[in-house]
């Protein structure tokens, strides 16, 4: 029985969907699909349907805001992130190259504690120019 348990927990785990958070809320994805970008200098987007059935689309960046008065870039450092840029107001944003997880990262930043959002970049429009 014990054994049987934990065989049923190992498949919940492996199944589990991948997600981030977007303002305190949990976003789960289900499937993703890879669109080529319009403009051959832009990296491929990344298109996702989460679980509510909505579409998201964005590329391999994080959307990261940091906490009043507070310094992010030793996390970013600690997590081996080095491609990220302050464009903002205690905002950065992270490229990550095309073999690292953007939910694995989120997830990652979300948890430390002078983060207070990390979720990936979102495309609102595509514009071909």
């Amino acid at each position: 029985m014990k054994y049987l348990f934990i065989f049923i927990l190992s498949l919940t785990f492996s199944y589990a969907n991948k997600f981030y958070y977007e303002f305190d809320k949990k976003v789960e994805i289900k499937t993703n699909t890879t669109t080529k970008s319009l403009n051959q200098t832009y990296d491929d987007i990344q298109e996702y349907t989460t679980t509510d059935g909505k579409t998201v689309k964005f590329k391999n960046q994080i959307l990261v805001q940091c906490k009043k008065n507070s310094y992010c870039e030793d996390d970013f450092e600690n997590l081996n992130l080095t491609n990220y840029k302050n464009i903002g107001n205690n905002t950065y944003v992270i490229k990550l190259d095309n073999t690292q997880d953007i939910f694995s990262f989120c997830q990652k930043l979300y948890d430390k504690e002078d983060i207070k959002s990390a979720h990936p970049n979102y495309i609102r429009k595509l514009i071909k120019r």
